[in-house]
């Protein structure tokens, strides 16, 4: 995440950046966002239907938004 924030300047300096560096910070995000699910449910703070429930959200919302293409989300 830092390294990609380290690169937002460039953004106005290189045009063509700018859609790998938002493609890149948006990744970044979705990991962060399924590793605090996963911490949670690691911690017993989450059931497993919460857990699964709370995945399957951010997935749809990350397909729904063209932010998920595909890729396998690492565990």
């Amino acid at each position: 995440m830092d390294e990609v924030l380290s690169l937002l300047p460039l953004v106005d300096a290189l045009p063509t950046l700018a859609d790998r560096v938002f493609t890149r910070l948006a990744d970044c995000l979705a990991e962060a966002v399924i590793h605090e699910i996963r911490s949670r449910h690691e911690h017993g703070e989450l059931s497993r239907a919460g857990y699964l429930t709370e995945i399957c959200q951010v997935v749809v919302e990350l397909q729904a938004r063209g932010l998920l293409d595909g890729r396998a989300i690492e565990p």
